[in-house]
Parts: C-alpha cells; sequence; structure tokens
C-alpha cells in the first residue's frame, strides 16, 4: 500500500524562528512562504512546518509522515476497514490529495497522492472543489475585520478540511489566502453573490412563499442559518451526490440540526430530469416557488442550461422566479474536472431569457454589483468583484 514518505509535517509555536532556522540548515529558501505555513522541498519529499499553539512534547499530531499512495480513496477506505479511525477526510489542494487516519495504536498516518490526467474526476463522483471554494471564501469573510465586507456565513467552516481552517486563525493568514489563493476579485464577489442571494432568499422567507428550490446547493447554509424565519415553505436542496453526501455527514458532525421543511435531492444535472427527481421529494409544481441557481450555470453544457430553464418554467407557475449568477465571457476554470462550459454576453441575456419564457426582474451587471454590494457608506468602494460575471433575477412569464 505504502510506497515511499512523500510529506512530512512539524507543527511550531514560532514560524518565523523555525522558517529561519531550516531555511539554514537545508541552505535553501522555501518554496512556499506563507504567514500560517512553511514548505521546503528536500529531495523528492516535502518538508512543512506549520504554526500551532500546542506543540509540548506530549501534544497529538506534532509530527505528520504522508506516505505516498497510488490511490488514495482505496487506502484511505482499506485502512479504515483494517480498524483505522479517520482523522482527516480526503481533501484536494491544487493537484495533491492527502488525508489523514489514526491506527490503533495511537498514531497518526498521513496519505497522499498526485492527481493525473486519469485520476481527474467531475462531480459526478467526488465532492466539488469550486463549492468547497466557495465555502472557504464565505468562511474568509464571516471572520475579515472590516464591517463592510464583513459576512453573515458563519456555518462555512464547518465544511472546510483541517488545513483550509487553519488559515482562518489570524488576519495575516486570512489576507495571505486572499492575496495569494483566492484574489480579492474572486473574494468580492463572493462576498457580493451571498449578500444578492441572501435578501431574496430572506424575502422569500418571510413572505412566506410555499417552495424554495436550491439548484446546485453546494455547502449552502442558508436553510440553517435562517431557519427562524421558516414559516410553512418547504426547501429542496439539489446537488450532486457525493457533495451532498460530504455535506451531510459534516451537518451531523457539527450537530447542526436540519429543518424538517428541508429535503436533500440527489441529482446528477447532466443526465438526471429535474422535474422527477423534485417530484419524487414532494415538490408541487402549481405553487409558485423561488429558484437559486448560485455558481452552477458556467459549469454546465449549453444543452444542459436549456434543459433547466425548461424544466422551471414547465414545474411552477408564472410569477415564480428563478435568481443565478452567469458568466460573461469565456475565461480558464482553476479547478480539475469543472471546466466552465457556459457564457452569454450581458447585452444578450434579456432575449435570451425571453425566448425560454422569462421576465428579467432584477440584472446586476460587474459595475451594478460594486455598487450595490461592495460600497461604503460615504460612497468609496469597500472592494472589488469579477468583471466577467453578472447576477440575474427572472420571473416565469404568464
Amino acid at each position: 500500500m505504502f510506497k515511499s514518505v512523500q510529506r512530512v509535517t512539524y507543527q511550531v509555536a514560532d514560524l518565523d524562528q523555525a522558517r529561519q532556522w531550516y531555511r539554514t540548515v537545508l541552505a535553501k529558501e522555501p518554496a512556499l512562504d506563507a504567514p500560517f505555513v512553511v514548505t521546503f522541498l528536500v529531495g523528492e519529499a516535502v518538508l512543512t512546518l506549520v504554526a500551532a499553539a500546542n506543540t509540548s512534547p506530549q501534544s497529538d499530531g506534532r509530527v505528520v509522515a504522508y506516505w505516498d499512495v497510488d490511490d488514495i480513496e482505496a487506502a484511505y477506505r482499506g485502512l479504515i476497514e483494517a480498524g483505522a479511525t479517520p482523522q482527516a477526510e480526503i481533501s484536494t489542494s491544487l493537484n495533491i490529495r492527502i488525508a489523514k487516519v489514526i491506527d490503533p495504536f495511537g498514531n497518526i498516518i498521513g496519505l497522499t497522492d498526485k492527481l493525473s490526467e486519469a485520476k481527474k474526476q467531475s462531480v459526478e463522483s467526488q465532492p466539488s472543489e469550486a463549492a468547497l471554494t466557495v465555502a472557504f471564501c464565505r468562511a474568509l469573510a464571516a471572520r475579515d475585520e472590516r464591517e463592510e465586507l464583513r459576512g453573515p456565513d458563519y456555518l462555512a467552516e464547518i465544511f472546510l478540511p483541517e488545513d483550509r481552517r487553519r488559515a482562518l486563525q489570524d488576519q495575516a493568514s486570512r489576507e495571505y489566502m486572499i492575496q495569494k489563493f483566492v484574489t480579492p476579485e474572486l473574494y468580492g464577489y463572493f462576498i457580493a453573490r451571498t449578500a444578492y442571494m441572501d435578501h431574496i432568499f430572506v424575502q422569500a422567507l418571510r413572505a412566506n412563499l410555499p417552495q424554495i428550490v436550491f439548484l446546485g446547493a453546494g455547502y449552502d447554509s442558508r436553510a440553517y442559518r435562517f431557519k427562524d424565519l421558516i414559516q410553512e415553505t418547504h426547501i429542496f436542496e439539489l446537488d450532486s451526490r457525493p457533495t451532498q453526501q460530504r455535506k451531510k455527514a459534516l451537518l451531523h458532525q457539527a450537530n447542526i440540526p436540519i429543518p424538517e421543511q428541508l429535503a436533500f435531492v440527489a441529482i446528477n444535472f447532466k443526465t438526471d430530469p429535474m422535474t422527477e427527481a423534485l417530484a419524487q421529494a414532494g415538490f408541487d409544481k402549481n405553487k409558485r416557488s423561488l429558484f437559486i441557481w448560485e455558481g452552477v450555470t458556467y459549469y454546465l453544457p449549453t444543452e444542459a442550461v436549456n434543459e433547466t430553464l425548461n424544466s422551471v418554467k414547465l414545474n411552477s407557475p408564472a410569477g415564480s422566479t428563478l435568481c443565478f449568477d452567469y458568466m460573461t465571457e469565456v475565461v480558464p476554470s482553476a479547478y480539475t474536472g469543472e471546466p466552465f462550459q457556459f457564457w452569454i454576453e450581458t447585452e444578450k441575456i434579456e432575449a435570451f431569457l425571453a425566448e425560454r419564457g422569462y421576465t428579467i426582474v432584477d440584472h446586476l451587471t460587474p459595475a451594478a454589483i460594486e455598487k450595490q454590494h461592495l460600497t461604503r457608506g460615504d460612497g468609496s468602494a469597500a472592494g472589488k468583484t469579477l468583471a466577467f460575471f453578472a447576477f440575474v433575477q427572472a420571473a416565469v412569464s404568464g
């Protein structure tokens, strides 16, 4: 099962001092130098220094060796079946996957493999990395010290693996992640999108709208954050099975109660009929509904976008609404197995939706997004957004 030690992690109380010591000992500069983690390349292996508060000799997990394996999923499963206890589930960072288990004798075993082209998988076979990035940005925003940018999603961090939770712990680490890994524009976009969709969701709950459907829910937490506002509204979370199963497990682990009005619906948006999936979950197509389609359209082929728009129209009466974000020009995707496939120019979106039976209620271009959601009270800019994404809310025409 094990091939060779690939990564070794040391926890240190003083990261600056440890960085300098290992720089001298190894006679080389770090390959990655961040406020919360420092990485050195040592031969074929990687040495990682991690800032940690508890580094006494008796503390657990001070040193973790990560063994290279051919297939981390098979190795992780095999170890659990052999009696090991899960400590950190499989997570992906760029093209590296890692996980940790505890053997029957209390030792931590780290596992790692590298995603080759053959191993790259879609959201139908593994949890969405894009959805995890959204949760990470929402968690960053929830701890933002700037009042104008502070986000409301206090639950987002329960969905994060250990390494990303660690990056939330201090302002320097958070700022480093925003600047170097997320980018301020993407960060601002997620802050604005969360606020926009939150507002629409809360309005629907206060109006006691009969039904709300999340198309591609990811790690959305609105049904839990705003559970006290739910009256008779029935809520349906649709998503790919791997992402949804991971979400449900983490909600259970964090003791987050599931509202009785909420139904989880597993679906493959590219192949499964949405009408059938919703009907089996108790959805009533004769009742007015709100559909929230957040962070999904650009990952779908055009035919899947058209099919979803048609399904929403056929399964909801006039006056029902659909809220989604879309990409306005083609750009490369950063996520393995999740390429961008759909985009449409802002000047064409109204005609595009009208041809499919919708009337635009609200449309925010990048400039409008910044003005409405990323501007201080005195009119000055609090943040920036991506230049090639927009928001739209449309009503089903009569």
